[in-house]
């Protein structure tokens, strides 16, 4: 019988045809041999490799077929074989199945049907044979091929950006695989596995806050989810609310308001003022020029259609169809491009993000000088420490909307100056005289209802005088020292 080595040999030196014929005989004498059958497997690995050289498809799949026919052959004992065999099949895909070429599926499919029966292992083969296939992401069996390869053997390696000889860098492996996918069970429509992939899906945006775009189609299948507006809402907004400096957010939840103008326009304004570079933001650019040209805003519609024009012009990119036409009608050179917003965009997006928080009046006890983070008393014993996007001062009444994100922890997502309401239970306005001793720097604040303290500072600030009359607004605030409620006086008026 021939051994492998002899094989091999006879290959290198351009015997491949009488290499297989001499296992192939010793083949037909010990079917079952494993190590016959890995002999003929490096035969039939040299003649792969001709196939792929020569892009001889039909050979190709001929010695695939026969390949998959070793029924001895394992990947654990046989991997230096496998890791070949599935290089070349990636070179093959990689360099000969075009994703325009009409034919292209069909092969893939082929190709695909020949390896599915493997369960390989994390290799650089592997990974080559996923980068090769998602290039074709509008295949039929992207998803069923995905779930076969498991993204769960994607490597460090497959992370890493690519770095081309220009110096320009490409998506990592790993983030054109996981768009692919989203991509392939969107098409499909399938919610189940949608729902099923969608824990990866966060654990990747989770990890990788660097990768652009999977945030985008993690967004766009959670929409799926939703039957109506107000549930897709429901189920992008937790994830909206991390997001919210992300242009694709705003892009996303802008497909929720399609009947709600002005909503649509506020979130695609914010999209395209987030801090993210032009060459991202063509598509929404064009949205929002559409929206001006039906409201016959043709200034605004005249600038966004310029910053699209320069940046594909720039970048060397065809201008999409919409752009083609609309510089090519008598008003575009009539107007001045304008690139103010007609709405507030900002309060209009920031309420869409406070819809289902809760909302509560919180007064202010306290400000880090430093850090200028505020202690909130929001309710009866309800206490929390926030950075605000405004400065305030001791004292100050807000209303907030919040979400709570674990039992301890809360974040405030919005904040604006509001009047004192009376009723309630952790605040209150009261009339009293003040106590102060001259060797004491603090004083007391004596009413019908008890003794309240005064800090230092607001002494210092109004400088209170003992037994003089005021109002002061006091909080049940949380003294740590004392680890205790207590009511303090926060704010004063003469």
């Amino acid at each position: 019988m021939p051994s492998i080595k002899e094989i091999t040999t006879k290959c290198k030196a351009g015997q491949i045809q009488e290499s297989y014929e001499l296992a192939k005989a010793g083949l037909e004498q010990l079917p079952n041999d494993p190590w016959t059958q890995r002999a003929m497997g490096w035969a039939l690995y040299y003649l792969i490799k001709n196939d792929t050289d020569s892009a001889n498809y039909q050979s190709l799949i001929a010695h695939l077929d026969e390949l998959n026919a070793l029924d001895q052959l394992a990947i654990p004992y046989d991997n230096m074989l496998f890791e070949s065999v599935l290089f070349k099949i990636a070179g093959y895909v990689k360099t000969h199945i075009l994703p325009t070429s009409i034919d292209s599926p069909t092969k893939l499919s082929a190709i695909f049907s020949k390896l599915r029966k493997y369960n390989f292992d994390a290799s650089r083969g592997y990974s080559f044979l996923l980068q090769s296939f998602i290039k074709c992401d509008a295949w039929l069996e992207m998803a069923d091929f995905l779930d076969w390869w498991n993204l769960g053997k994607l490597t460090a390696e497959d992370y890493t950006l690519f770095q081309m000889k220009n110096g320009k860098t490409i998506m990592s492996v790993a983030e054109r695989a996981f768009i692919a996918k989203s991509k392939a069970l969107l098409r499909l429509n399938d919610l189940g596995r949608i729902e099923e992939f969608l824990p990866q899906m966060d654990d990747l945006v989770e990890k990788h806050p660097e990768m652009t775009y999977p945030g985008y189609f993690y967004g766009r299948m959670l929409l799926t989810l939703g039957d109506t507006r107000d549930e897709a809402l429901r189920v992008i907004l937790p994830f909206a609310r991390k997001k919210a400096t992300e242009f694709w957010v705003w892009q996303l939840i802008s497909d929720v308001f399609t009947h709600e103008p002005d909503k649509q326009l506020a979130c695609l304004l914010r999209a395209v003022n987030c801090k993210t570079p032009e060459n991202f933001l063509g598509k929404v650019r064009i949205k929002l020029a559409a929206i001006y040209i039906q409201r016959n805003q043709l200034d605004r519609a005249k600038y966004q259609i310029d910053k699209v024009t320069q940046c594909y012009l720039s970048h060397g990119w065809h201008l999409p169809y919409e752009i083609e036409s609309w510089i090519h009608q008598p008003w575009i050179n009539t107007v001045a491009p304008n690139d103010s917003a007609p709405i507030d965009y900002m309060a209009i997006t920031n309420a869409i993000l406070c819809v289902g928080t809760e909302e509560a009046v919180a007064i202010v006890t306290y400000v880090d000088p430093n850090s200028h983070k505020v202690t909130l008393i929001y309710g009866r014993k309800k206490r929390t420490s926030q950075k605000l996007r405004f400065r305030v001062g001791l004292g100050a009444v807000l209303k907030i909307n919040y979400i709570t994100e674990t039992e301890e922890n809360l974040r405030v997502l919005s904040a604006g100056q509001t009047r004192f309401p009376t009723n309630l239970d952790y605040a209150k306005v009261v009339e009293g005289t003040v106590i102060k001793r001259t060797d004491k720097n603090f004083a007391f604040l004596k009413t019908d209802n008890g003794d309240f303290y005064i800090s230092p500072n607001l002494v210092r600030k109004h400088n209170l005088i003992d037994k003089e009359t005021i109002n002061s607004l006091i909080v049940l605030d949380y003294n740590k020292k004392k680890e205790s409620w207590e009511w303090i006086c926060v704010s004063i008026k003469k």
